[in-house]
């Protein structure tokens, strides 16, 4: 699968992770098992390196870490990185400590297995990207202007069909408290997507 990984927005995202498995390692010297701490992108950053659209200025992840380390007591650790965007000027990324996929509404309990590894090694942090599906669905809750944004490119991109969407939109509606809302919107997400050309939205 063609990612866009080499792009400035990317590479401030490979650098603030740098920064955390920098931390890690200091934290963990002693040991020399790699990929005790497991991190899963989601949000802007996600869709980005899916599509080459939307600029973020954060870095949404899930931290999947070995018990004798808290990493979120290392992200306040990180330094902020400074990119420029070739569409919106200079930018910078951080890491978002209160993104928690609690508090995704939709996100289906083995999107790990489905997430593409994108580095591998001897280091202490693996990185995964979770897949373009899962991605789609865990913005159908709330659903804002943006959301439905990034549902669409990530379609015009043809990382997902239509028919794979709408499957895995009814099961999603097992994994979610409020389903009535949620089945509105997947209707009014699926017209959208009905009428959307498959076409790139930014230059690759």
């Amino acid at each position: 699968m063609d990612l866009f990984l080499d792009t400035p927005l990317s590479n401030a995202v490979f650098e603030l992770l740098r920064q955390l498995n920098d931390e890690i390692e200091g934290k963990l010297a002693e040991t020399d098992q790699a990929g005790l701490v497991k991190v899963y992108i989601f949000g802007g950053c996600a869709v980005h390196m899916y599509t080459n659209a939307r600029g973020s200025n954060d870095l949404d992840i899930e931290v999947e870490a070995a018990e004798m380390l808290d990493v979120h007591s290392l992200v306040v650790e990180l330094d902020t990185v400074y990119f420029t965007d070739p569409v919106e000027g200079d930018m910078h990324l951080d890491l978002d400590d209160t993104f928690q996929i609690g508090i995704t509404p939709v996100v289906f309990p083995d999107y790990k297995e489905r997430a593409i590894p994108l580095n591998e090694g001897a280091q202490k942090l693996y990185i995964y990207l979770v897949s373009p599906l899962d991605i789609a669905i865990s913005k159908l809750s709330r659903c804002a202007t943006d959301d439905i944004k990034d549902i669409v490119e990530i379609y015009r991109k043809g990382r997902f069909t239509l028919d794979e969407f709408k499957e895995a939109a009814r099961e999603a509606l097992d994994y979610t408290a409020t389903p009535g809302s949620l089945q509105q919107n997947i209707v009014h997400v699926i017209l959208t997507l009905e009428n959307v050309q498959k076409t790139p939205s930014r230059d690759e």
